[in-house]
């Protein structure tokens, strides 16, 4: 998109116009490829799934640093399809978040039977097949689709044959924490650990953290991602999330194979992930001591955060609907009296030596808004 926050950034040196990923995957690498080869680069860092499969379906094109740090394509391609890295886990003796299959219309009222049992809301609703590649190499997505309420999830399943037809997983997100480990690797050996906690997130079910905190290590966090992420040999930065549900359990939920939204908690937290994964690419004799993050640093994307807080300040004047209701509005109203974190958290964009970015950001969403309202 265009401008970028980045490119109002006082430490931006330079700026470059690509092709979209997503659509254009191949020329996108191809002009990458052509612009790090021209400014002798040792590292490219992508931040979004679809940035990192066109680089990585066409890694043969680019300096030979940034496939250094660049994962392996099939493991790639794993973590892109929720469904395969499942399925590796389970292999592993891993436990994975919980789904429910609907493979038809005889499907449905038994998954909605079970759904109805287990309590659980909100939901989202999976394509069996997340994304299928193009004759071009691009990725068709299929769309996940959030539902906060029962009858919307039985409204949707009936209302949409080809979804049903095509096979679909319902994921129902229970009470609990949300987890992850983040890590810089070297042939799936770690050379960094962050433990951080989401404590809030952007929109209905998005992963999207707009308040978060590093954690003391936890042992068995550490076990599971570990184990996942030598499976797959993996290379350079990766984030394992994980859910920690109301029966203490630890479940596999996905794997970001590149840089993630809340990187900026890391290097508060005294483990700086792009400057690790330069060091990988460029070949340098690297550490064998793990760098661990320290705990208890709070992290905060401010415009992101005003966003949930405002939505959930509306939800108290809503009125009543679906099966606990009262549950989830104390506990939106603790959430809005609670401003322990917001005190100890650290802004995202927003940097008093560099405030040009947030600047913009604020323009942006205030206009974003304003479009909503009219």
């Amino acid at each position: 998109s265009r401008p970028a926050l980045a490119m109002w950034s006082r430490y931006a040196t330079s700026t470059l116009l690509v092709p979209d990923a997503a659509s254009e995957a191949r020329r996108f690498a191809a002009v990458v490829a052509d612009e790090a080869a021209g400014r002798r680069c040792d590292l490219i860092l992508t931040a979004t799934d679809s940035a990192l499969w066109a680089l990585s379906r066409w890694r043969e094109q680019l300096p030979e640093g940034a496939r250094r740090a660049m994962p392996p394509h099939d493991a790639v391609a794993r973590t892109l399809d929720r469904t395969a890295l499942h399925d590796r886990a389970r292999a592993l003796r891993i436990p994975c978040i919980d789904t429910m299959r609907v493979d038809g219309q005889d499907d449905i009222e038994p998954a909605l039977r079970k759904l109805a049992r287990m309590g659980h809301m909100p939901v989202i609703v999976r394509p069996l097949v997340p994304w299928v590649e193009r004759e071009d190499g691009t990725r068709r997505v299929a769309e996940n689709i959030p539902v906060a309420h029962f009858a919307d999830v039985r409204r949707l399943l009936y209302a949409r044959e080809d979804l049903v037809g095509a096979g679909c997983l319902l994921e129902p997100r229970p009470g609990g924490r949300w987890l992850s480990y983040g890590a810089v690797c070297d042939d799936g050996r770690v050379l960094c650990e962050i433990f951080q906690e989401r404590l809030r997130e952007r929109g209905d079910l998005s992963g999207v953290s707009t308040l978060a905190c590093t954690m003391v290590a936890d042992d068995e966090l550490r076990a599971i991602a570990r184990t996942v992420l030598e499976s797959l040999s993996w290379q350079g930065p990766a984030l394992v999330e994980m859910f920690r549900g109301e029966d203490g359990v630890l479940r596999l939920v996905n794997v970001i194979g590149r840089l993630w939204g809340s990187l900026q908690l890391a290097v508060n937290a005294g483990v700086n992930v792009p400057m690790l994964c330069e060091a990988l690419a460029r070949g340098e004799q690297l550490s064998k001591i793990v760098a661990v993050a320290e705990p208890d640093h709070v992290w905060r994307w401010v415009v992101g955060d005003l966003e949930v807080m405002a939505k959930r300040a509306g939800n108290l004047v809503r009125r009543l609907e679906g099966t606990g209701v009262f549950r989830r509005r104390f506990a939106a109203v603790r959430q809005l009296l609670d401003v322990d974190d917001l005190l100890r958290a650290r802004p995202d964009v927003f940097d008093v030596d560099d405030p040009l970015p947030f600047v913009l950001e604020l323009g942006t969403a205030s206009k974003a808004g304003g479009a909503r309202r009219s």
